[in-house]
């Protein structure tokens, strides 16, 4: 009797995980040359929902290859870098199918360049290029500097950046 109150307790306990996991879970970890780590081991500083969405955020109104004009609002990548106090003159960004591209920090800061969560108020989940996408003022871009090698530095699904 003992032994199968200890089995049908460590089945709730084990079935209850994934909700508790999925509660707040990281969606961005942050690495490379920067001084500040929520997992000091792994040099790391990870974000959940609740960390970006406790960022000043910014909406962004264009339109993409991908979508009509839309508004996009997230952190500014800028935000993202003095919270992690980033140092290297280079972001990597990789998504989630492992797509990266690298950017330098000064163009991402200049352009006011966003990690959008949401997309015309709602959170874009994976089947909509979220939960992170990476979102320049496109239609406010010199017009030399638009098509596909802009179009290339739209890297969704993001999950993680390294400074180099």
């Amino acid at each position: 009797m003992i032994i199968r109150l200890i089995g049908i307790s460590l089945l709730a306990a084990w079935l209850s995980l994934p909700v508790q996991a999925q509660s707040n879970p990281i969606i961005l970890t942050v690495s490379g040359h920067i001084s500040r780590y929520t997992d000091p081991q792994q040099k790391t500083y990870q974000f959940s929902e609740a960390d970006l969405q406790a960022l000043p955020q910014h909406k962004i109104v264009t339109q993409t290859s991908w979508t009509p004009k839309s508004t996009f609002s997230g952190p500014q990548l800028r935000d993202i870098l003095q919270k992690v106090g980033a140092s290297g003159g280079q972001v990597k960004l990789t998504a989630l199918n492992d797509y990266t591209y690298t950017i330098a920090a000064k163009e991402l800061v200049q352009y006011g360049v966003i990690l959008a969560r949401e997309r015309d108020g709602r959170k874009m989940d994976i089947a909509e290029r979220g939960p992170l996408w990476l979102i320049y003022p496109l239609d406010n871009m010199p017009s030399q500097l638009r098509g596909p090698l802009l179009d290339a530095k739209l890297v969704w699904q993001v999950n993680r950046i390294d400074i180099r």
